[in-house]
Parts: C-alpha cells; structure tokens; sequence
C-alpha cells in the first residue's frame, strides 16, 4: 500500500479523540485491518518515538491537545531521521502545514473532518 492510499484509509476513519491514548488504539485497530506491518511506539533516536513506524518507512504520529508549534517542531526533528520516507500527522488540531519536510512528503488527517 503506498501512502496516499493509507492516507485516504485513515481519513474515512472516525477516531475517538478525549484522550490521545484512544486515537493511538484506532489508528492501530485500523492498520491492523488493513494488514499493515507496524511498530509502536518505534525509536527513531534516543528520546525520539514515534507513535506508528509502519513498512516502508511511514511515520503516523497521534496528536489530541498540543500546541500547532510544538507537533510542528516535532514533525521536522522526525523527518530528519532517516528510517522515515513520509509522514502522516492524525490530530483534531486545526494547522497549516507545508506538503513536504526535509523533502519528505507530510499528510495531515483531520480527526475533525473524519467525524463529518
């Protein structure tokens, strides 16, 4: 599965976002449907995980209440590291956010938009 079409996947979801535990759990339950390979909590330095490191290198991080400035911090310091060829960031937080980091592609899913 390339990523666009993951992406496409975890838009149509809808997530349960009180907690960001629970959005992981639905991100996860979701991947696991589709059969996809998946590490959590995947260290990419020390001090640096990620909330999904799925095969071929695509990050998923799981935002519920957090700063537009600190998921975009965040987001750059992953996309530096070379285990990961894209991410995808899941969060009800409402940001601009450019189509590539470091070169490397950058989807946003809205938890928002997935519950309309």
């Amino acid at each position: 599965m390339i990523v666009e079409q993951l992406v496409q996947h975890l838009r149509r979801q809808r997530y349960r976002v009180g907690q960001e535990a629970w959005l992981q759990e639905d991100i996860e339950t979701s991947l696991r449907f589709l059969q996809i390979a998946f590490e959590r909590e995947a260290r990419l330095a020390p001090g640096e995980r990620i909330d999904f490191l799925v095969t071929g290198g695509i990050g998923i991080e799981a935002k519920t209440r957090c700063p537009p400035r600190q998921i975009y911090r965040q987001l750059e310091r992953y996309a530096t590291k070379d285990a990961i060829t894209a991410l995808i960031l899941i969060t009800g937080t409402a940001l601009g956010l450019p189509a590539s980091l470091n070169g490397k592609p950058l989807f946003y899913v809205s938890t928002g938009r997935a519950a309309l």
